[in-house]
């Protein structure tokens, strides 16, 4: 799903249903809850996409 935040400088939907987000960081401290949030997400999202390409649960 596309994020809406402020944060988020450009997205793009290459494949539909696949988006890609772009973050700029300036700052470690901009490396917060929300951030790890997202990438969780996205890790969490393309393990299930592989598995299901592999054929495994």
């Amino acid at each position: 799903h596309r994020l809406e935040s402020s944060r988020v400088v450009g997205a793009a939907e290459p494949y539909p249903g696949r988006w890609t987000h772009h973050v700029l960081l300036q700052d470690e401290a901009e490396l917060d809850p929300e951030l790890a949030d997202w990438l969780g997400e996205a890790y969490a999202l393309a393990a299930r996409r592989k598995n299901r390409q592999s054929g495994t649960a």
